[in-house]
């Protein structure tokens, strides 16, 4: 009975554990998260508009299916940069340039390493999200307001990547040792 309730205890532990490292890697950096959170001070006053039903991004991550995701995200990034680009020209406030330039530094980085690429396929997403408007500050507002889950959306498709990568390297070795 007391191996049994310490296998629990065991099993239990592993699991938080193995929970809190999957929460970890899909996380923002804190260094990020950090200037997100400034940004969105400096930017973001009491604004009705962020939470009217119409998500600027978080719309085009529900209905994809995994093979697409990788090139939406691409494309979302993409967006985020011409967002972001127009918030730096705009502002006046070399602190809030900074942070602008360190979230796109990071953008600019994820969607390098891990979601490279544009189709035909999706060009109906594509054409939505390239029409939407740098200069609006609502929309501005909003994307900053969504950005940090679609950092973690971003980074669960990257870990996804790589884990399905080294199941397929695997099985390569495994039938070449055969």
């Amino acid at each position: 009975m007391i191996a049994h309730h310490m296998m629990a205890l065991f099993w239990g532990v592993c699991l938080v554990t193995l929970g809190q490292m999957t929460y970890g890697e899909a996380s923002v950096p804190e260094n990020l998260d950090k200037s997100i959170d400034e940004l969105k001070v400096y930017y973001i006053k009491d604004d009705r508009e962020l939470h009217n039903a119409h998500p600027v991004f978080l719309r085009f991550l529900k209905d994809i299916k995994e093979p697409e995701q990788n090139l939406l995200m691409s494309i979302i990034m993409d967006t985020y940069s011409r967002i972001f680009t127009q918030m730096e020209k705009d502002s006046q406030d070399e602190a809030t340039k900074e942070k602008l330039a360190h979230v796109q530094e990071h953008l600019k980085k994820l969607q390098e390493n891990y979601f490279p690429g544009k189709s035909a396929e999706l060009k109906k997403y594509a054409e939505t999200l390239w029409a939407i408007k740098e200069d609006d500050p609502v929309v501005q507002r909003k994307a900053l307001f969504e950005l940090k889950r679609v950092y973690r959306e971003a980074t669960q498709l990257k870990n996804l990547k790589n884990k399905e990568r080294r199941r397929r390297q695997a099985r390569i070795t495994i039938k070449q040792k055969s």
